[in-house]
């Protein structure tokens, strides 16, 4: 009696263990644990061989980690994205589904759970948008909005659901009026202030928030992006960047962010510093647009050093995006210093590369057409891009429009002065007269010209306080068609014109 008394007593305490046990290893299957925390820090941070070792650290206490597949994706992701790999890419594609089947077999109960799919589903998206895969691409998306707004609903206090949401509903938002029946098919609705707003929110929790301060450097980053992409508005840049800080210097996707803010800011020397003190070690990530980036910054202050910096991106680049616009920057570097070979980086221009980005598409179109640029025209707006708005405008006054030999350098010749003039804070009146007069001579023009003074004369409206003029610009900018830079100055006035009716 005795005995069997002691056998039960075993076998309960057995089974209390085994089912503790049991309670553990459920929590632990989406266990946001120090290895995991560790290996996302480090993988954000494009050291991806330290993630990795923390990775498997993680496989071997806890292999039913879902988390782990959610770290080995954002791997895959940022490879794909930064790197440009299509080769990588094709042979790693099918990881997608393999980690999605294995995550729905996971703890239905955990806030990870949809969150982990959908991050997968929207990564693969975005990668897929490097190679124009778009209908696969309007699935994940699709997936990943479902999957977001499910994990909403069930669990509302799980603030990592705004991230993704945020870029989702700023992007939907921002979606030409065109395809507007493509979103309301799908079933997804969003907005660009809504989107962003669910970013700042995050941003400013992830000071405090011990769970959601390991993803400050992403937030930062998305945020950055989206506002260049989607808004004019310099006093969040200058915000951005204040965010920022010194970071960038121990981050190399906040030194991208920190040098493209910069840059919009039109303040070139710090946007030179700023690339010239990335950090650099091994364990990085090889991030070769950086180079292309400091090619330009140098190229403002029309530094003919400026053409190495070209040469090395060219030499390590492994994708084929920012290839055409580095030969077409090159062949400027060339008119600049009247060296007479332009022609043939303009042959390379047609040859190399892909047009993809809208700035590959210029270049290509400005090598076919076999015009070239006026040097002290072509001077003026690299003065302008660095920021060096007098010597923009010096270079400008001492030119004639009327002595021009074609039309094309009549139009530029408006804009530009209109966007010194701008830049410089002339009074209204004048800045809007002389995007006007580009404007008008170049509204049917297949150059940027016309649309972009269109869209400036609306934002100088808008600045001050007439909404009933900015719309009308904004529409004047958005009923013109086959531009350069087309699909980027259309979603800048888009985005406007949904900002004044909401």
């Amino acid at each position: 009696m005795k005995s069997l008394f002691l056998d039960n007593m075993k076998k309960n305490i057995l089974y209390t263990v085994l089912l503790f046990c049991s309670s553990l290893s459920v929590f632990a299957n989406f266990d946001q644990n120090e290895n995991m925390q560790k290996a996302y820090s480090y993988i954000i941070n494009l050291e991806f061989d330290l993630g990795r070792e923390y990775i498997e650290k993680e496989r071997i206490l806890n292999p039913e980690n879902g988390l782990i597949l959610l770290n080995e994706n954002y791997i895959d992701f940022l490879t794909i994205t930064i790197g440009e790999e299509k080769n990588y890419f094709e042979k790693w594609e099918y990881l997608k589904s393999e980690r999605l089947q294995k995550l729905s077999k996971n703890d239905e109960n955990s806030p990870y759970y949809f969150y982990s799919q959908a991050e997968i589903n929207l990564q693969w998206a975005f990668s897929r948008l490097k190679f124009e895969e778009y209908f696969t691409a309007a699935l994940e998306l699709k997936s990943a909005y479902s999957l977001l707004k499910k994990n909403e609903k069930f669990f509302p206090e799980f603030d990592l659901n705004k991230k993704g949401l945020g870029v989702l509903y700023s992007l939907i938002g921002s979606i030409p009026d065109d395809y507007q029946w493509v979103v309301s098919l799908i079933g997804m609705e969003g907005g660009v202030n809504k989107g962003l707003t669910e970013l700042d929110y995050l941003i400013e929790k992830s000071k405090t928030d011990s769970i959601l301060e390991i993803y400050n450097t992403e937030l930062l980053f998305l945020s950055t992006t989206l506002h260049l992409q989607l808004t004019e508005n310099k006093n969040k840049f200058q915000s951005l960047l204040d965010e920022i800080d010194e970071d960038y210097k121990s981050h190399l996707l906040l030194t991208f962010a920190a040098a493209r803010l910069s840059q919009k800011l039109g303040a070139n020397k710090n946007t030179i510093l700023i690339l010239e003190n990335k950090p650099t070690s091994d364990s990085y990530f090889q991030f070769s647009y950086l180079d292309y980036l400091l090619g330009m910054s140098k190229l403002y202050e029309l530094d003919k050093t400026s053409k190495e910096y070209f040469v090395k991106f060219l030499d390590e680049t492994k994708g084929d995006n920012y290839v055409k616009s580095a030969y077409q920057k090159m062949a400027w570097i060339s008119i600049l210093l009247e060296e007479n070979n332009h022609k043939n980086y303009y042959k390379k221009v047609i040859l190399e590369g892909t047009t993809f980005l809208e700035s590959d598409k210029q270049a290509l179109k400005e090598a076919k057409k076999g015009i070239t640029p006026h040097p002290s025209l072509l001077k003026s707006r690299l003065l302008f891009d660095g920021g060096y708005y007098e010597k923009a405008e010096e270079i400008l006054i001492l030119l004639n429009p009327e002595k021009f030999k074609n039309t094309i350098n009549v139009i530029e010749y408006w804009y530009r002065l209109g966007r010194v003039s701008q830049s410089l804070e002339r009074d209204d009146k004048t800045i809007i007269s002389l995007f006007n007069e580009s404007y008008n001579i170049g509204k049917n023009s297949t150059l940027y010209y016309g649309a972009m003074s269109a869209l400036q004369i609306a934002y100088v409206y808008l600045n001050a306080g007439n909404t009933i003029k900015a719309k009308e610009y904004f529409e004047k900018c958005l009923s013109m068609s086959d531009f350069d830079y087309e699909d980027g100055i259309k979603i800048k006035a888009k985005s406007a014109l949904n900002n004044i009716d909401n």
